[in-house]
């Protein structure tokens, strides 16, 4: 973990000697300080494994992270100040020079001097502390250290597993349907050897499952061998295939058990082959983390064609995914409500056998807050049992102030609880460690927006900046997933649209990185060291404390319900917190709001020129001024902004050179010259025509425009001169009874248009019949009449006087279409048509009556929402309903 703040400050530093000319009179100590840390990296992550055993290693890494996050302080506050107290009055190239050389005035000079001896005295001072920490490696062999507590610590662990998998295995309750399912995967009179993977988070009971399976008689009597071997996530290959073999084969003889120890790995694969050769065996490597050790093991069963069976538990899909082979993966779930009571129940009073709401053994007073710390759990099996296990222990007096630390009480009575968190986290390559911990400052059961997340990422500099930043991100969050660290809440077109992060892995994550000083959540104190910050109450009490010796570089605001603030409050917020990266106020309502304090704000926030994030999406700001152009380091931009009051933007804007998502509500037309790294622009209000130069928006993918007032004058000749364009969204609200809508064929030169969505308040449609020509990579397309949205009686009697099937079955990459508010009495479906086609919804108040599909048309279909008054062909009544609702257009995304 802080392998990655050195590497980011390493980075930092190198960014610095080659953008800021101004440091030439202390280059050498700025190089002397960026080798330092890069040397120091070479250690730090070998170090971090096993600091958690050994208190020097702890105090060793403390000390290089202290020093990383002044020298981060350092580097930030020089820019501040050379952007700040050498900015002349007026620019040109005297002002240029005065800015970056001070050599024009005696002012500038004295300047100059100044600063730089401020940052020469304080990178000494760093690297007096930067040598000590060197000799302290030295003196006490950090880096060439062996068994540290911590392995030791796993060993223990594992130990346990291998000896009883499950402390709690006759508390099997729930499950019931998913081990039918595994059983009959497991008894399925296939012939070749098939292999079935249960994945999920730790402590969601695999191993109980797979113990549960594993000690059937029905089952284990198919079989001519069975064994049972824990694999662990500090495996060796040689010993792992001994302990195989024997579990499958007990030896009988002392010889033969100091035949196998003596055994080469090469040797015992050909035992281990020779010994299951023509048998039929089931066995079962539990608590499996690297895909090599499957292979290595896999490599050794030979599939003899007379049903044998292979179950492995994993937490990593990545490991429980097919290679090559028949293969099931089970994602096992989270326990239900009703389940996990039950499982509760019978933990904490093991006397009483049923679990009757109206006999509850349970006093009535102390019930309601039962089920409440259980809900907290989530269905997660090893929480509701140590849950269960304290409560059992402790008096009903005590109850309610348990409930208070909860999660705490949770980790420390049952040390096998930290580690199996734990675990998860230290197998984490380094450059996710800082996103999984940053997920805590989320507040609990907070679903996670995904693209804000990746936004989030990418300013908090966890993932370099790039033009494909943000897909790197979505690679992040899906690892992570795939770890079993994070649930998937909400899917759209196989792309994960928002997750959760576990209560008790979320306080994993506060505690990890509170150690760290890498986040704090607000709890009445601050944290100096801190560099980042969430609330979710008490900002007025945080504006009254003393923010003087604050280094944070985040600041978010979550859901401030019956909270309110002043306007000079978050001015306050601004001064203090020069060094901010990311400012989110989510929701925070201002008492006071006047015309002339919306500048007051855009100044205050526009001082803060390290800004990568800005979202205020509860806070209407009409004008940014002037100062916006100072922040020229901003990524993102969200404001809240209204369709019908939208943000007029100051030609400023096209200064924020590195903006890459604009979103809000902005009033057309706006400066964009220079904005080439925008990439997500949303949403665009136009009332007569919207033309600029496309060159200034090269990399622009995703764009919403909205259409209003009576002109019909728009025209998409500049939209369909972006080339690497991939969603558009247009909605027009013509409030004439004319029906218009713009030609679509400037969008054939869009050859990465891969979604469009057209709306249009008059349900009038004039498709080319050539669309499918010059749109032929188009995979997603809704078409929406708003009228009924508009509640317009003439609009919703009308109808539309033509099938858009003939037009839409020939786009020969469609997979999704949306039809909106259609008007049409009959759909129909040729033969060839639709070839691609995968979901079809139609919604709204529709007045088609009948669907037609003839033979062939269609072939891909796996998707169908309609109303019930739709007639739709029998053979399509048996294909599932879409199990997602179409959303806004951030959620639409492809």
């Amino acid at each position: 973990m802080v392998d990655a703040v050195v590497s980011f400050v390493v980075q930092r530093l190198g960014e610095l000697l080659i953008e800021h000319v101004f440091l030439q009179g202390v280059r050498d100590e700025v190089q002397w300080l960026r080798n330092k840390l890069e040397y120091l990296l070479c250690f730090l992550k070998d170090a971090e494994e096993k600091q958690d055993g050994d208190h020097r290693i702890q105090k060793w890494i403390s000390d290089i992270r202290d020093v990383a996050y002044d020298a981060a302080d350092i580097i930030d506050n020089f820019i501040l100040e050379a952007e700040e107290g050498m900015t002349p009055k007026k620019m040109g190239l005297k002002g240029w020079l005065e800015k970056y050389l001070c050599t024009c005035s005696k002012q500038g000079s004295l300047v100059k001097q100044a600063i730089l001896y401020r940052i020469g005295t304080e990178i000494n001072l760093l690297k007096n502390r930067l040598e000590e920490i060197q000799r302290n490696q030295e003196i006490f062999k950090i880096g060439n250290i062996g068994d540290s507590r911590e392995d030791l610590a796993h060993g223990r662990l594992n130990q346990l597993r291998r000896e009883r998998p499950y402390e709690d295995n006759e508390l099997v309750i729930g499950f019931k349907n998913d081990v039918d399912i595994l059983m009959s995967k497991l008894l399925n009179t296939e012939p070749h050897r098939r292999v079935v993977s249960i994945v999920g988070m730790g402590g969601l009971g695999k191993t109980t499952i797979a113990r549960k399976l594993y000690n059937t008689s029905s089952l284990t009597k198919q079989f001519d061998f069975d064994a049972w071997v824990s694999v662990s996530k500090d495996y060796n290959i040689q010993d792992l295939l001994q302990r195989t073999i024997k579990s499958f084969k007990k030896p009988t003889t002392k010889e033969e058990f100091e035949m196998l120890e003596k055994m080469k790995e090469e040797d015992l694969e050909s035992y281990l082959r020779d010994l299951l050769k023509g048998h039929r065996y089931l066995v079962v490597f539990d608590d499996v983390w690297d895909v090599k050790a499957w292979k290595s093991l896999r490599r050794v069963l030979p599939d003899n064609k007379n049903g044998s069976r292979v179950i492995i538990t994993t937490r990593k899909k990545v490991v429980a995914e097919p290679l090559n082979e028949r293969t099931y993966v089970h994602e096992l779930p989270f326990l239900g409500e009703v389940e996990s009571w039950e499982l509760f129940y019978k933990k904490v009073l093991s006397n009483c056998n049923e679990v009757d709401d109206k006999n509850s053994c349970i006093p009535q007073d102390l019930e309601s807050m039962a089920r409440e710390m259980v809900r907290k759990c989530h269905g997660l099996p090893l929480a509701i049992i140590v849950l269960g296990g304290l409560l059992s222990r402790k008096h009903p007096d005590e109850w309610s102030k348990f409930q208070n630390n909860m999660w705490r009480h949770v980790r420390e009575d049952k040390t096998v609880v930290k580690h199996i968190l734990a675990l998860s986290f230290y197998d984490l390559p380094h450059h996710l460690k800082s996103c999984f911990l940053y997920l805590g400052l989320f507040p609990e059961d907070f679903e996670i927006d995904a693209r804000k997340l990746y936004r989030l990422w990418v300013a908090e500099g966890f993932i370099k900046l790039y033009e494909e930043s943000e897909d790197m991100a979505a690679e992040y969050l899906k690892e992570l997933c795939d770890r079993s660290l994070l649930q998937v809440a909400k899917t759209k077109w196989r792309r994960i649209i928002s997750c959760r992060i576990h209560d008790l892995l979320r306080d994993f994550a506060i505690e990890k990185a509170k150690e760290l000083n890498f986040l704090q959540l607000y709890d009445g104190e601050l944290v100096p060291n801190s560099r980042r910050l969430a609330f979710h109450c008490g900002f007025q009490r945080f504006v009254s404390l003393d923010h003087s010796k604050l280094r944070l570089r985040t600041f978010h605001l979550f859901q401030l319900e019956n909270e309110s603030a002043e306007i000079d409050q978050l001015m306050l917020v601004c001064k203090k917190l020069r060094l901010l990266r990311v400012l989110i106020l989510w929701d925070l309502p201002f008492n006071r709001f006047q015309g002339g304090e919306k500048n007051i704000i855009a100044e205050a926030i526009g001082k803060l020129i390290h800004l990568r994030c800005l979202e205020l999406n509860y806070v209407q700001i009409h004008d940014l001024s002037p100062f916006i152009g100072k922040l020229q380091a901003l990524q993102t931009l969200e404001l809240k902004g209204d369709f019908c009051d939208p943000i007029l933007l100051p030609d400023e804007i096209c200064k924020v050179k590195q903006l890459r998502h604009l979103l809000g509500y902005f009033k057309w037309p706006f400066r964009v010259d220079n904005l080439t790294n925008l990439q997500t622009l949303s949403r665009v209000v136009v009332e007569d025509q919207m033309e600029f130069d496309p060159m200034n928006l090269i990399n622009l993918r995703e764009l919403s425009v909205f259409i209003v007032g009576q002109s019909n004058r728009f025209t998409l000749d500049s939209i369909g001169r972006l080339r690497f364009l991939q969603s558009f969204d247009l909605c027009v609200f013509d409030s004439t009874r004319s029906p218009w809508f713009p030609p679509l064929r400037p969008l054939s030169h869009c050859q990465h248009l891969l979604q469009l969505r057209l709306c249009n308040t008059r349900p009038q449609w004039e498709l080319p019949t050539e669309l499918h020509e010059f749109l032929p990579n188009l995979k997603f397309l809704q078409l929406a009449a708003l009228g009924s949205i508009l509640e317009d009686p003439m609009t919703i009697m009308e109808k539309l006087p033509q099938d858009p099937m003939p037009i839409l079955e020939k786009l020969p990459q469609l997979t999704i279409l949306q039809l909106q508010d259609y008007r049409v009495n009959k759909l129909v479906c040729t033969a060839r048509g639709f070839p691609q086609l995968q979901f079809l919804h139609i919604s709204g108040r529709c007045d088609v009556e009948e669907l037609q599909v003839e033979g062939g048309g269609m072939p891909l279909l796996k998707g169908l929402e309609f109303p019930d008054s739709v007639t739709i062909p029998e053979r399509l009544r048996s294909i599932p309903a879409i199990p997602w609702l179409w959303g806004t257009t951030d959620d639409w995304a492809y």
